[in-house]
């Protein structure tokens, strides 16, 4: 198993290492602009600035991204972020995928291993990746308050920040638990991974369109992203802990499914 995560985690190094610096450095390039906004005093006029649309769709919940607390918050929720988390658990997960189609899983089975094992060391390689992907958000936030010298404005705390690392982990290997799943159902890695990245990215349209759109909400429970409420973690009154469940349960379901077909398919 050891050896097998080193290969995997080597393979796939410019990617994941690509990821955590894009996440962190976003962070606190958000805290940087936050505070230069809050100094200027310039959050006023940015409410202003919000779509109508989002206005009604979130209430008085809005307003929380005219804050500095919510703006750094945001660098938590921001579409590219749970874009990215996302698709790093979904590129480690579809791996077995790549090994079918290059032959290399002959050769891994060839020796005492059984096949459950390929599986296992993508699920955990991908835990380790959004942890590092989540844990590199709270550093960069650390660092940015730090760098542009924010301690003294509204910083949301830490109880709110680690919340929503917990319900952005929990989201990333919802869709991690969905790609091992197609991955050990696919022939080949590409047409494993544009499937997942284009699952995640319908997911999310469904998502946002639901916030304004009432038709939407009717089937917006399929979507992961509606489990991440982040704007209620942030205001306070978040179930997070039924999000999180949901979305761990959907992980777990998924990756069930993955062992079962993989463990009787023909290779």
């Amino acid at each position: 198993m050891i050896a097998l995560l080193r290969r995997s985690a080597s393979q796939a190094r410019y990617v994941l290492l690509g990821a955590f610096a894009l996440l962190c450095g976003f962070q606190i390039v958000i805290v940087g602009q936050a505070a230069e906004i809050e100094r200027t005093q310039a959050f006023s006029r940015m409410a202003d600035l919000l779509p109508g649309f989002l206005q009604r769709g979130l209430g008085s919940k809005a307003m929380l991204l005219a804050t500095f607390k919510g703006t750094v918050s945001f660098g938590y929720f921001h579409p590219l972020v749970c874009v990215i988390v996302a698709l790093v658990a979904m590129y480690v997960t579809t791996e077995p995928a790549h090994e079918v189609e290059s032959g290399l899983v002959d050769l891994e089975l060839a020796r005492a291993l059984p096949r459950r094992a390929l599986l296992t060391r993508s699920l955990l390689l991908a835990a380790v990746s959004v942890g590092a992907c989540v844990l590199l958000k709270g550093v960069g936030t650390s660092l940015g308050i730090r760098i542009f010298a924010a301690g003294d404005l509204d910083v949301p705390p830490t109880g709110v920040r680690v919340r929503l690392m917990i319900n952005l982990a929990a989201l990333g290997m919802c869709f991690g638990g969905f790609g091992l799943l197609v991955g050990a159902r696919a022939r080949r890695w590409t047409t494993a991974f544009t499937i997942v990245v284009l699952t995640a990215v319908l997911c999310y349209l469904i998502d946002f369109l639901a916030i304004g759109w009432r038709p939407m909400r009717a089937i917006v429970w399929i979507s992961p992203f509606h489990y991440y409420p982040a704007l209620s973690i942030v205001a306070g009154d978040a179930a997070s802990g039924r999000d999180v469940g949901v979305l761990l349960s959907a992980a777990a379901i998924f990756s069930a499914g993955a062992y079962w077909s993989f463990q009787r398919r023909d290779l």
